[in-house]
């Protein structure tokens, strides 16, 4: 269940099943971020997928509605939590609180993209071997993210995932 308006832009099903089975083998356990969540649907994936738990932000509150159903309906309340806080509040309580991510999820605004905050603060909370998976349209990408390397880009139509990795200093 997706929320109504043009707030949100659910990633399409086929973009998600490429995401998830380019990453099958990392998702078992993994802890996740759901980064500019919207209708929850790359979070919900995760779960499914195998990951420990997910963590979903979401400042509007019809998206939030939606999650929230989407997790009831899912049955997977236990490994699910919400914060309906905007990516630069959460970014800045997640790096407080001391959390890390195996596999981070970004689908921001489109025509916003993602802040300098959020540019320079995603490592802190990406686990070394960790995945950055950022949605962006073809033709634009939202990057450089500190410390983290690009190593590879999909397209799927007018969407492009680009898959972003810590960066190994020798």
């Amino acid at each position: 269940m997706a929320p109504g308006g043009h707030f949100t832009r659910p990633t399409g099903e086929r973009v998600r099943e490429a995401a998830f089975n380019s990453l099958k083998d990392r998702l078992a356990g993994a802890r996740v971020l759901d980064l500019y969540a919207g209708s929850g649907a790359m979070g919900l994936e995760s779960l499914s997928w195998g990951a420990q738990d997910c963590l979903f932000v979401e400042p509007n509150r019809q998206a939030q509605a939606s999650i929230r159903t989407n997790i009831a309906i899912l049955a997977v309340q236990q490994w699910a939590e919400l914060w309906p806080v905007t990516a630069e509040r959460a970014v800045t309580e997640l790096l407080e609180q001391n959390r890390i991510f195996d596999l981070i999820v970004c689908d921001p605004p489109w025509r916003e993209g993602v802040t300098e905050v959020i540019r320079r603060s995603l490592s802190a909370l990406l686990d070394h071997g960790g995945t950055l998976l950022v949605e962006h349209p073809t033709g634009r990408d939202f990057g450089p993210f500190e410390n983290l390397v690009l190593r590879r880009q999909r397209k799927y139509g007018g969407t492009m995932l680009s898959y972003w990795t810590w960066e190994i200093v020798p």
